[in-house]
């Protein structure tokens, strides 16, 4: 019987079609990684561009560069399918991929499991890999770190992120027992000028960072979309393989990941005479199981500062203009994520407003603004703040991770996790630091989330409720010297102890 073998398309074209110079050229690339970027723990899949090498050789190299001395039994690769409408996963079940340094070949095993186990997730579409090149440029690197290692292509275009996070899990299922090794092949920003595709290569690289901590494929999608939302110069997409990379992430923490490293960011511009008006985006990293797993946001001294004075800068604009304050795209990354959070406002230690969302709807800095002049303005519990209030409150900010879905409340740490019940249009929550109020006490806590806050049974948590976890990163001003910077610029903050509005008994 024939083997299938798939002919290399992108040869002479991405990369060198003649066999030592491709081989010499992948050999020089990987040797000119920096080593001291692996990353600790141990490595679960890798992340790497798929332009042409003159372009992204360097930053792929990086990440293949983690794979040296490392053994698996297949690599599966999931990659942007650019020329075929994908409706869900299209692999290649049998036979094998060719470059010239060889062929890879499939592994079957696997992709019969995908295919008679996840028929509406999986499909056998030779088409759809026939002139597709994101998966092939990753196979000369491949074949160089980990030579004789079986693959499985992976094409992806049109998944939804829940679509997208069941081919994940559905991956990472079949593979049990197997050394797996997952691949995702994306390039990030096309085509604006080379300075936006800085900020928003970073701003997409470190909400993968924070996906990947959170398990949450949606966080990924959601910040491509507001990122778009931005209407910047240029900007068709901000990551071309959306979907390879949610199903990519989702495969990963199934196998164990609870973190990403990105290990090298660059574009186009860099490379000779090209144009730094139009440009696309790449960057390399590495899907990590660590230890000790690391919180999904992380913010120093002066971003909480800063956010902070944003808040009050929020109120102040209001005041002023009774219009919102919507900053630019930030060049701090992290402030163009998006992020749930409360900004709430209290007065000689008084409740004075709170508005809130468990779950992101905006990037962190533009929340920040509209939830703090929702908070002055609309929480209709209290008045609109006058003027003469504004240097009598304390502005006090609770950002949230992604919610997480768990199937026990085993998972729940008190004094840690914020809680959300929810079954079927009633639901409540409780923030991390209404624990305290509990004496850490499980049972109380449940009962009184629950019955008071989503006004279900007190042990609905015990009987089938959904239930979602999340943890908070809390702080608040500290003191505010009116006109002593005039910008409002805040120049002390302090870790809160709870959020006023949250608590049972301020919280009607």
């Amino acid at each position: 019987m024939p083997v299938n073998i798939r002919k290399p398309v992108a040869a002479g074209g991405f990369y060198p079609a003649g066999p030592d110079k491709l081989k010499n050229l992948a050999a020089e690339l990987l040797a000119q990684a920096r080593s001291d970027r692996k990353p600790e723990g141990a490595i679960r899949g890798i992340l790497a561009p798929h332009a042409g090498y003159i372009y992204s050789g360097a930053v792929a190299a990086e990440a293949y560069a983690c794979l040296k001395g490392l053994t698996f039994d297949t690599a599966v690769i999931l990659g942007a399918g650019h020329t075929v409408s994908i409706e869900n996963a299209a692999i290649v079940k049998e036979g094998a991929f060719a470059t010239p340094l060889g062929e890879c070949g499939i592994d079957s095993a696997l992709a019969d499991a995908l295919l008679s186990n996840h028929p509406a997730l999986f499909a056998h579409s030779p088409a759809a890999h026939a002139r597709e090149h994101s998966i092939e440029v990753q196979l000369p690197f491949l074949q160089t770190v980990l030579p004789g290692v079986e693959i499985l292509p992976v094409a992806l275009n049109h998944a939804e992120p829940e679509t997208a996070a069941r081919i994940g899990a559905a991956i990472a299922r079949e593979a049990e027992g197997k050394a797996v090794l997952i691949i995702v092949s994306t390039d990030f920003a096309h085509y604006p000028a080379a300075e936006t595709a800085e900020i928003a290569d970073r701003t997409m690289l470190l909400t993968l960072e924070t996906a990947t901590r959170a398990n949450a494929p949606s966080y990924f999608a959601l910040a491509e979309e507001l990122l778009l939302n931005e209407n910047l110069p240029g900007l068709d997409t901000a990551c071309c393989g959306a979907a390879a990379v949610m199903a990519g992430l989702a495969a990963a923490c199934a196998l164990g990941a609870n973190d990403f490293a990105t290990l090298s960011r660059a574009n186009s511009s860099r490379a000779e005479g090209a144009d730094r008006n139009r440009v696309v985006g790449y960057g390399a990293g590495a899907f990590v199981e660590r230890a000790q797993k690391p919180e999904p946001f992380e913010f120093t001294g002066t971003e909480k500062t800063e956010l902070l004075a944003l808040a009050r800068n929020s109120i102040l604009a209001r005041l002023k203009t009774g219009g919102p304050l919507r900053p630019a795209l930030n060049c701090n990354a992290l402030f163009n994520m998006p992020a749930a959070l409360f900004v709430t406002l209290s007065k000689n230690g008084k409740l004075r407003g709170c508005m809130g969302s468990l779950e992101p709807a905006d990037t962190l800095q533009n929340a920040v603004c509209g939830l703090a002049g929702s908070a002055a303005f609309e929480d209709p519990r209290f008045p609109p703040l006058g003027a003469e209030e504004l240097a009598e409150i304390k502005i006090e900010i609770s950002i949230l991770s992604p919610l997480r879905r768990i199937t026990s409340p085993a998972e729940i740490v008190p004094g840690k996790h914020g809680v959300l019940v929810r079954r079927g249009r009633r639901s409540g929550t409780y923030l991390p630091q209404v624990w305290e109020h509990f004496a850490n006490n499980m049972e109380l806590f449940m009962h009184s989330l629950c019955s008071e806050k989503a006004g279900l049974e007190p042990d609905a948590w015990k009987k089938g409720a959904e239930l979602y976890l999340y943890t908070a990163t809390a702080f608040c001003e500290l003191s505010y010297r009116k006109g002593a910077i005039p910008c409002g610029i805040l120049l002390e903050f302090a870790p809160c102890r709870f959020c006023w509005a949250c608590r049972p008994s301020r919280n009607p």
